[in-house]
């Protein structure tokens, strides 16, 4: 399986901010090869062309210049967290690693880690980006302590303890302009007339959007751009007049100040939990977090599960 990474987004930022693929492999100690091929790769997960080559550097196209602004805006997110961590913390402190799946609302995730090293100066955090298979794999290993993703099921489950933090639903966005956006009862040959920006085939939200088409049998969606890094694609969302589909914490602000709404086709689906997941009894790091977690993700993003 192949992942636009936040490794590949911050790699997409460092050549723009630097103005030239040469620049940005020096000071990332990198070959120019290998970060050609990341940008290649990246392109090719998005679906689209980021830079043009010119004799004074790199150019952003207009696709681009929008995700240059949200690989931006998550590159501060995440740097806020990691200063304040930094200023926070000394080398005495005890160490807590988290590994995370970009499936957490990011900015309530932020806001938890800034409120852990704020409240407790005792502790040190360590944040890890990954997908499942690396963050789990890393957590069996013991090189992390806690894992932010899905609540796991089945035999996934088997020797692992999570604690649930909401119970989510999917749901189909669009921006307001949107035609769909007014309708009251759009069926699916209106899905199927309205072009869409999902994750890749193999990923749950994606598959549950391809279901609702195989149930009909009507060929569907069509799929303009295929991204799996959720900020963008919601970026790209709210600036085109294509359909998406998200668990629906991840739009809340969106919601709320209007850049998105709701599109009222009802979805048949299972809920799935975010959650926490590690091996053996909480420690007093993983409890403290985990509680702060849940204090922080029902006052800011407005939904949590209690005991």
């Amino acid at each position: 399986m192949h992942w636009v990474t936040l490794n590949g987004l911050m790699t997409f930022h460092s050549i723009v901010e630097l103005g030239s693929i040469n620049r940005a492999a020096h000071a990332l100690n990198v070959s120019q090869s290998s970060l050609t091929r990341t940008l290649q790769h990246l392109e090719a997960r998005l679906g689209g062309t980021l830079v043009t080559r010119s004799p004074k550097g790199i150019e952003l196209t207009a696709f681009g210049e929008l995700v240059f602004a949200h690989a931006n805006d998550i590159k501060r997110q995440v740097g806020r967290a990691e200063t304040f961590i930094k200023t926070h913390q000394d080398a005495s402190a005890q160490l807590l690693r988290v590994g995370v799946v970009m499936v957490h609302p990011l900015m309530a995730f932020c806001d938890s880690i800034v409120s852990l090293v704020e409240k407790h100066p005792e502790f040190r955090v360590e944040l890890r980006f990954g997908s499942a298979t690396e963050m789990l794999q890393a957590l069996q290993q013991d090189a992390l302590d806690i894992v932010l993703y899905y609540t796991l099921m089945g035999t996934e489950a088997e020797g692992l303890v999570q604690d649930v933090l909401a119970d989510e639903e999917v749901a189909i966005f669009a921006s307001p302009l949107h035609p769909l956006a007014e309708n009251p009862a759009p069926s699916v040959e209106d899905l199927a007339s309205a072009r869409w920006t999902l994750g890749p085939t193999d990923v749950s939200i994606t598959r549950l959007i391809a279901a609702v088409f195989e149930e009909s049998g009507i060929p569907g969606p069509d799929i303009a751009i295929e991204v799996d890094m959720i900020p963008l694609r919601r970026a790209i969302t709210q600036n085109s007049r294509f359909l998406s589909a998200f668990q629906t914490h991840h739009v809340s602000p969106e919601l709320a100040n209007g850049k998105l709404v709701r599109i009222r086709f009802p979805l048949k689906q299972e809920r799935r939990s975010i959650g926490t997941i590690r091996i053996g009894p909480h420690t007093r790091l993983t409890r403290t977090f985990v509680s702060i977690l849940k204090d922080v993700y029902q006052r800011e993003v407005g939904f949590g599960r209690s005991g």
